[in-house]
């Protein structure tokens, strides 16, 4: 026994050195590693954790563990390292593609030397597509009678319509169109001197012959301001700081002495000179038009004003752009028109510098929020109503988002500088500077829709001579015209004229307008010029549908919008001739009187194309009111006296006009030039001795003109030397010819 014990022993210690004891060998259990975070099944059941993975409770009991073995930064160190690390790992990464990406390029670059390039075609313009640019519709390029240059002007003009017109009566027979001796001439007026532009710019020095009024004279015409053009057109300046300008120009100056020059106060008196001196008959005018017509007074201190605004072109303010809108209003006024295009450009120019264009922030004081809306869709508005007026694209861009519309809130009002009591609850002195930017808006979008619609027409090609595409167009633009309709719905009420006879307003039926006899003038001059603008900017968007050449049958879609251009038309004549001749609101107003004439225009050339239509005869009423209406503002002003002749004398021969119309179309012999039982031509217009009951035109006389060339005249009435006195220039007669 006492020999085996020994090897037993051996054996014992044998297995102990062969396989190591841990702990539990002995009943003992290892000590457990901290770790900095447990998983997630053992903080929730609040016991301690392991860095084994997965953890050894977990693993006991059988359970997915959170901790999947990969190092997660628990400590800032940790995070810091970890960032670090990925960093660097970011950086190598980019050193990689940058050496694949150069390795690419110089492998493209040897290919490149060692072979030739290939062949390819060229790839198309984008201009050459049709559908990627819009062409421009064909206009008139005209050089007015004692002008040195020609002029473009676009199919949305007068001056187009008016050519289309003559075109087609000269077209219907020989000479059938309208000769007059002169409409100078049958005035009794001495023929004026030439283009009067001249008259109009800038003074490069002190002219001992220019004409300024006294400070109390001054104090007058700023007065009328601001109860006609800041209410009725802009309402662009800060009354309240106007006047305190104004106070400050005559501080240091010595008694006797005229105050320091400003030019916004100076074409403030311009404009109310032209617009009081207007008013009055002619007789009454005194020396402020000093031997020229009315448009041209206050043209002193327009021209002082140019001198001063050229000062301001490198670094302009805020006022710079407020004389350019004026400025543009006068020389509107005045029938210069290419002069206002201009001034309107440089107003955008100006605008676009002082980024009006862009909303103004809400840290900015409101005051100058709002002026500063209000200047923007002035600028609009001027470049809208220049574009359409002479049928030239538009130069403010509206592909971009705008400012908001400037608000006519009580509030507004009050901070805007004026004092005009509030018109309604909802309506303001500023409501009617809102609700015409909101009309030019849509005139401006239809107007875009009518002449950028892609007609497909050949070279020298109209649409007049494709009957079918014209009412494809009609087609395309009628539905646009509803905009004008949900325009009117959202005129404040208290901005419309009443009627009588349960008659409404804006709905061109003919009845009579009730005027508020209590109502300030101002007002009553903000309602009456919103709805006759309306009107002369309805009948102008449809006035392309009116045709001389398609026939178009009742029913299709442009004869119903050249019937919409004509029934406006007719509402015009209506209500100007009813304030004309029962009130003074409207005397004076040039604009007014541009609108007369454009519309008696239109409804002469309605009447010769659609001889039958159902509103032919009330279109040959208003012309006969168009006529008083033009003799009226005639009183104040030469170019409202010649249109009243051209349009009367028209008047007077439609019958003759439409007679050989009539003639023409029954027989395919050409009419020979004979004459009616009162010795005058088929179809032409009578000269002054014939229309006073002597014997027929003068064959003395060599300045005959035809109706293009007297229409023309209205608008570009005067001449040259008044601009510049003593400079003559030797020009031809008005040439016409048609810009392909």
């Amino acid at each position: 026994m006492a020999m085996a014990t020994p090897a037993t022993t051996v054996s014992h210690s044998h297995s102990a050195i062969s396989t190591p004891q841990t702990p539990e060998s002995f009943g003992l259990r290892r000590k457990r590693k901290q770790v900095s975070r447990a998983c997630d099944a053992c903080r929730i059941h609040r016991i301690k954790c392991d860095d084994s993975v997965p953890c050894l409770n977990c693993r006991t009991r059988g359970k997915p563990c959170s901790n999947t073995g990969s190092s997660k930064p628990s400590s800032l160190p940790q995070a810091i390292n970890e960032i670090e690390r990925l960093k660097a790992k970011v950086k190598e990464l980019e050193n990689e593609l940058q050496r694949e990406r150069g390795a690419r390029v110089s492998s493209s670059e040897t290919q490149r030397k060692e072979a030739p390039p290939p062949f390819t075609t060229p790839p198309q313009s984008t201009e050459l597509q049709p559908s990627a640019k819009t062409k421009y519709w064909d206009g008139i390029h005209i050089r007015p009678a004692r002008s040195p240059h020609g002029a473009w002007f676009g199919p949305s003009s007068l001056y187009y319509f008016t050519h289309r017109l003559g075109t087609f009566l000269n077209a219907q027979a020989d000479n059938m169109l309208v000769h007059l001796a002169s409409n100078l001439e049958l005035l009794g007026q001495p023929n004026p001197p030439d283009d009067s532009s001249r008259l109009l710019a800038p003074l490069a020095e002190i002219n001992n012959s220019a004409v300024y009024l006294t400070s109390i004279q001054e104090g007058y015409f700023i007065s009328l301001f601001w109860q006609s053009y800041h209410t009725s057109l802009y309402s662009v300046l800060d009354e309240a700081s106007f006047k305190s300008h104004y106070q400050s120009l005559y501080t240091n100056v010595p008694p006797g002495n005229s105050r320091r020059p400003s030019a916004l106060v100076d074409i403030v008196i311009a404009m109310c000179m032209q617009y009081g001196t207007s008013k009055l008959p002619r007789g009454e005018q005194g020396n402020l038009a000093q031997d020229y017509d009315a448009t041209m007074a206050g043209r002193w201190y327009y021209r002082r004003a140019q001198a001063l605004l050229a000062c301001e072109v490198q670094s302009p303010s805020i006022s710079t752009l407020q004389c350019q809108l004026l400025c543009a209003a006068y020389v509107c006024s005045g029938s210069f028109h290419n002069m206002a295009d201009s001034i309107s450009g440089l107003a955008v120019r100006t605008a676009y510098t002082l980024g009006l264009h862009i909303d103004p922030p809400p840290s900015m004081a409101e005051p100058e929020r709002q002026m500063r809306r209000r200047l923007w869709w002035s600028v609009f508005e001027l470049d809208t109503l220049v574009g359409l007026k002479l049928g030239r694209p538009f130069l403010v861009q509206d592909s971009h988002v705008m400012p908001e519309l400037p608000s006519d809130s009580l509030d507004a009002a009050i901070l805007s500088g004026s004092t005009f009591a509030p018109i309604a609850n909802d309506t303001t002195w500023l409501s009617f500077n809102l609700n015409r930017v909101k009309l030019y808006r849509i005139a401006r979008t239809i107007h875009n829709a009518t002449y950028s619609h892609d007609l497909g027409l050949a070279n020298g090609k109209t649409v007049y001579e494709y009957p079918n595409r014209l009412e494809d167009l009609a087609n395309a633009i009628y539905p646009l015209t509803k905009q004008l309709e949900d325009w009117i719905k959202q005129v404040p009420s208290s901005l419309k004229t009443g009627r009588k006879e349960q008659g409404k307003a804006f709905s061109m039926d003919g009845s009579l307008l009730d005027i508020e006899q209590y109502a300030p003038n101002w007002l009553q001059r903000q309602r009456l010029l919103l709805e006759l603008e309306y009107c002369h900017i309805y009948a102008n968007l449809n006035r392309p549908f009116i045709s001389f050449t398609t026939h178009q049958a009742p029913g299709c879609r442009g004869y119903e919008m050249a019937g919409r251009s004509a029934s406006h038309a007719i509402e015009l004549c209506n209500i100007t001739h009813q304030i004309l001749s029962g009130t003074p609101l409207l005397h004076g107003c040039h604009q007014v009187f541009q609108w007369q004439w454009n519309g008696a225009m239109t409804l002469v050339g309605f009447v010769v194309a659609y001889p039958q239509h159902a509103l032919t005869p009330a279109a040959r009423g208003a012309i006969k009111l168009a006529v008083s209406s033009l003799e009226t503002f005639g009183t104040g002003f030469e170019a409202a006296a010649k249109a009243a002749v051209i349009v009367r004398t028209l008047s007077s021969n439609l019958d003759s006009v439409m007679d050989g119309l009539a003639v023409a179309h029954n027989s395919d012999a050409t009419m020979s030039n004979s004459t009616t039982n009162n010795n005058i031509l088929v179809g032409v217009i009578p000269s002054s001795n014939a229309m006073a009951g002597g014997s027929d035109i003068n064959h003395n006389t060599t300045t005959d003109v035809d109706l293009f060339d007297m229409a023309l005249g209205v608008d570009f009435w005067a001449g040259m030397d008044v601009l510049w006195p003593g400079v003559s220039l030797n020009v031809g007669e008005a040439s016409l010819s048609s810009v392909q």
